[in-house]
C-alpha cells in the first residue's frame, strides 16, 4: 500500500506544479487552442481578443445574407439589428478567456489537456429574436414558393404552339431557419436558403416532340380517293380533329375521330347510301312486295385506323374503303313472309245490340284503325295503341255495371272480334279483360272489353311471317268482320264455352261463371286442349237505375 501511495502523491505534486507554472507561464492570455467562430485567440490578451472578436463580428453584423437558391435570382439580405441580433463581445471573451481556470481542479486539467492537443469551440454570446428570423423566412417563402408550371401544346386550325414549362419550389422553413441560425452562431452572416424544387410533369422538350409530332400530320393537304373520286382535305380540318392529351406524364397527340368524321361529312354524304328495306303494299287482302335495295356504308374504323397511323408519318393519300350494306328484310326474305293464307277469321253482328248512328260510326272508325296493318314475327299487336289514335261519337259503353253514354261507344265489339280472329289463327293472347255482363252480340267468354288507359286488347304475332289484319263493317247486314291472314300455319283451332254457375247477388240479381275451352291442333298434332279462361258475368242495370 505504501509503494502505491508514494509514487502517486509524488505525481500528483508533479501536476500540480506543472500546472502552476503552465497558469503562471499564460497569465493575461487565452489558452492556446481556443477559438470563438473559428477565430484562434489563444496566446491573445483580453483586448486583443475583444479586437479580433469585433473584428470577425463586423461582416456579420452588417447584414445576414441568405442565398437564392434559383438560377440567377437575387439573394435576401436582412439587417441583423431588425432580426434581433446583437453580439456581446465582452461575455464571448470572458467564456473564451475561463477556458481551463474555472471550475474544479480536473475540469481545468481536462480544458488544459484538450487545447494543448486540439482546440476549444467557445459559442459567441449574442441576443437573438427567433421570432423575427422566423418571420424572415416566411418572407423568403412568400418570395420563392411556387407551383410548377407545365408545358402546353396547342393546336389551331393548321398552327402548332407550346408554351414552355418552368419549375416550382417549396421552401423548407424549418431547415432554412436553422441554417440562419448557424450563420449567426459562427458569425459568416452567410446562410442558404434550405427547400426542394418542384418540376413538373411535362416538360418543354416534351411539348416540342409533341408538337413536332403534330406538325407532321398537318404537313399539307390531305387526298382520299375512290374510283376517280376524290376529296381534299385541308390542314386546317386535320388539325381541327386532332388531340392533344397527357398519359404518364408524357403528351399524347391523337386522332379525335367523331371531329374527323364531321369533318369529311361531304366525303361520307357523296359515298354512303343507306339500304333500303323491302317493304308491303297492301290492297285489301292482297299483299305485294317492294323491293329491298343495297346500301354502301363506309369502313370506317379502317379509314380512321390507316389515318391515325398514316398522318403522323407524312402519308397524304388515302383509298376510301367501302362495304355493301345489305338490308335486314330483303326482297327474298319479303316474298318469303308475305301473308298469303287466311289463318282466322270472326265476325259478330251489331243490329241484335245496338245500330244507333253514333256507335254505327264508331265501329267503322275502330275497324278502319286497324284495318290493313301488318305485323312483323314476334311483334304485339296493341288495339289501344291503335285505335286511341282517333276522335269518336259518343255511344252507349258499361261503367260501374251501368249502360252509359261515352265517346268510343262500341269498340268492344271491334276488339272482341278481332279477339276472336286471333285466337282462330292460332295467336297467343297476351292481353285480354271480359265485360262486366253478358253481351247480345258475342257469346260468353268469347269477348274483350277495352278502356283506353287501361283496359287493352293485346296479341303476339308467333309466327315466322307477317300477318296481315283486316277488319270492316258491312252497314247493309250489320255485320263487323274480322280476319288474320298469314304465311301458311297448318293450324286449326276449336274454341267454345260453357256456363258453369248461375247465381244470385245480396240483392237478387242473376250472375253467371263461365269457362271458355280451346283445342289447338298444329302439324295434325294436338297442341292444347283445355280451358283458355274462366269468366264471370254481372247483371248489367239500365243507366236510369
Amino acid at each position: 500500500m505504501t509503494r502505491v501511495v508514494g509514487p502517486l502523491v509524488l505525481l500528483c505534486a508533479v501536476v500540480a506544479v506543472l500546472f502552476a507554472a503552465d497558469n503562471w507561464a499564460n497569465s493575461g492570455q487565452v489558452y492556446r487552442g481556443v477559438e470563438v467562430a473559428g477565430v484562434p485567440l489563444g496566446g491573445k490578451t483580453p483586448a486583443e481578443a475583444r479586437e479580433a472578436i469585433r473584428d470577425r463580428s463586423s461582416g456579420a453584423l452588417s447584414e445576414i445574407r441568405v442565398e437564392n437558391p434559383t438560377a440567377g435570382g437575387e439573394d435576401f439580405t436582412f439587417d441583423p439589428q431588425a432580426m434581433g441580433i446583437d453580439y456581446d463581445v465582452e461575455a464571448t471573451v470572458d467564456a473564451a478567456y475561463s477556458v481551463g481556470r474555472e471550475g474544479g481542479f480536473f475540469e481545468r486539467l481536462s480544458d488544459r489537456v484538450e487545447t494543448a492537443y486540439g482546440t476549444v469551440e467557445v459559442t459567441p454570446k449574442f441576443d437573438y429574436d427567433p421570432a423575427r428570423a422566423e418571420a424572415r423566412v416566411a418572407e423568403i417563402a412568400n418570395a420563392l414558393d411556387s407551383q410548377p408550371v407545365e408545358a402546353s401544346v396547342n393546336i389551331v386550325g393548321s398552327a402548332v404552339d407550346t408554351s414552355s414549362s418552368a419549375n416550382g419550389y417549396v421552401t423548407d422553413r424549418s431547415a432554412t431557419l436553422e441554417a440562419i441560425n448557424a450563420s449567426v452562431e459562427d458569425m459568416t452572416g452567410v446562410a442558404e436558403v434550405e427547400g426542394e424544387v418542384l418540376r413538373p410533369e411535362l416538360t418543354t422538350e416534351e411539348a416540342e416532340s409533341a408538337a413536332e409530332r403534330a406538325r407532321a400530320a398537318l404537313d399539307g393537304e390531305v387526298v382520299l380517293t375512290r374510283g376517280e373520286d376524290e376529296w381534299t382535305v385541308s390542314p386546317a380540318a386535320i388539325g381541327d380533329s386532332l388531340a392533344v392529351g397527357t398519359q404518364g406524364g408524357d403528351f399524347r397527340v391523337t386522332l379525335d375521330r367523331e371531329a374527323l368524321r364531321t369533318n369529311l361529312e361531304e366525303v361520307y354524304a357523296s359515298l354512303e347510301q343507306p339500304a333500303v328495306e323491302a317493304d308491303f303494299e297492301v290492297n285489301g287482302t292482297e299483299v305485294s312486295v317492294v323491293p329491298s335495295q343495297e346500301g354502301r356504308v363506309i369502313r370506317s374504323e379502317q379509314l380512321m385506323n390507316e389515318l391515325e397511323r398514316g398522318l403522323f408519318e407524312g402519308r397524304r393519300e388515302y383509298a376510301v374503303p367501302v362495304a355493301v350494306q345489305k338490308p335486314e328484310l330483303t326482297t327474298e326474305m319479303a316474298e318469303r313472309m308475305k301473308p298469303t293464307e287466311l289463318l282466322g277469321e270472326y265476325s259478330t253482328n251489331y243490329k241484335s245490340y245496338d245500330d244507333t248512328p253514333g256507335r254505327v260510326e264508331n265501329l267503322k272508325i275502330g275497324s278502319s284503325a286497324v284495318n290493313g296493318q301488318l305485323l312483323a314475327p314476334g311483334e304485339v299487336f296493341s288495339f289501344n295503341a291503335l285505335a286511341s289514335q282517333y276522335d269518336y261519337e259518343s255511344g252507349s259503353v258499361i261503367v260501374d255495371g251501368k249502360v252509359d253514354e261515352a265517346d268510343g261507344g262500341g269498340l268492344c265489339q271491334v276488339s272482341s272480334t278481332l279477339y276472336m280472329a286471333a285466337n282462330f289463327a292460332g295467336l297467343d293472347i297476351v292481353e285480354r279483360h271480359p265485360h262486366f255482363a253478358e253481351l247480345p252480340y258475342i257469346r260468353p267468354g268469347f269477348d274483350a272489353t277495352v278502356w283506353f288507359g287501361s283496359l287493352d286488347m293485346r296479341f303476339q304475332n308467333t309466327t315466322n311471317g307477317y300477318l296481315l289484319i283486316q277488319e270492316e263493317v258491312d252497314t247493309q247486314t250489320g255485320e263487323v268482320y274480322a280476319a288474320i291472314y298469314g304465311v301458311p300455319q297448318d293450324v286449326e283451332v276449336e274454341m267454345n264455352s260453357e256456363k258453369v254457375g248461375e247465381y244470385t247477388d245480396e240483392e237478387g240479381n242473376p250472375i253467371t261463371d263461365w269457362i271458355t275451352y280451346q283445342t289447338v291442333t298444329r302439324n295434325g298434332q294436338v297442341e292444347y286442349d283445355g280451358p283458355l279462361h274462366e269468366d264471370t258475368y254481372g247483371y248489367l242495370q239500365p243507366a236510369d237505375s
